[in-house]
């Protein structure tokens, strides 16, 4: 008796066995699965086929789809006089700033002394209401990077002389731009 129940799981486990071999195999009773195998296979070979037969094809970008324009508008440099005031920590930074504007095609005013103490950013200011002297400003702002603080000028403007004689832009040149070439990575 001692034997028969040591034939019977291994005959348990036997049958299972056997099942699992046999539907490896492939073998299948349900049509669906057949028909799903018969499918792929079909797929399979349509893929390969389409790809081998396959020419290299070149594509063109559509002619109605453009690029957004993103263009500044010319300024004519020559339109206002710009001035700068040194308010940084270095003395003569803003004669050689003007020095810089100037070979870059800014028309530029005599260099002077700010009054409005050690600025650590530098500021530009623009004659309120005159359109030429806020385009050369803008375009100031933009050579310096941008993040400078674009500002209308005061009725007196904070110069030592109180006066820009008739500059209608200024820069109020911060330690941040103190002795700095903003041209120079532009290449102007």
């Amino acid at each position: 008796m001692a034997d028969q129940r040591l034939r019977r799981p291994s005959v348990r486990l036997a049958i299972p066995v056997a099942a699992l071999v046999l539907a490896s195999c492939g073998g299948s009773d349900d049509p669906v699965v057949e028909e799903s195998a018969a499918e792929a296979e079909a797929e399979a070979a349509a893929a390969v086929t389409t790809t081998v037969a396959s020419a290299p094809t070149t594509t063109e970008a559509p002619a109605t789809t453009e690029a957004p324009s993103t263009t500044v508008a010319e300024v004519n440099y020559a339109a206002a006089v710009v001035v700068v005031a040194n308010a940084s920590s270095v003395n003569g930074s803003a004669g050689r700033m003007s020095d810089i504007l100037s070979a870059a095609g800014y028309t530029m005013g005599s260099a002077t002394n700010s009054t409005e103490g050690q600025l650590g950013a530098t500021k530009v200011y623009y004659a309120t209401g005159d359109e030429a002297a806020q385009a050369v400003a803008e375009s100031i702002v933009r050579v310096l990077g941008g993040a400078i603080e674009l500002l209308q000028l005061p009725g007196v403007p904070p110069v030592e002389s109180a006066s820009l004689d008739g500059a209608t832009v200024l820069i109020a040149l911060g330690d941040d731009w103190a002795d700095r070439n903003p041209t120079a990575a532009t290449g102007g």
